[in-house]
């Protein structure tokens, strides 16, 4: 009788273990989806056009560099 109750201990314990597995990655595969999101809103903001332009102009203008 006691070891049934420790085998079906055993197993439940084990079945807790793996549900954590993988989980780093998922939250990698979401930083990257919002990552992704964000420059696709910022491109589509400026029209997709000289964006590199864009930055630079506004980086010239908080810096103050000409």
């Amino acid at each position: 009788m006691i070891a049934i109750f420790l085998t079906l201990y055993v197993r439940a314990t084990e079945a807790g273990r793996g549900r954590d597995r993988g989980q780093g990655t998922l939250e990698y595969v979401g930083m990257v989806a919002v990552a992704a999101l964000l420059v696709g809103l910022v491109v589509t903001a400026f029209g997709g056009a000289d964006l590199a332009g864009v930055i630079g102009r506004a980086i010239d203008a908080v810096t103050g560099i000409i």
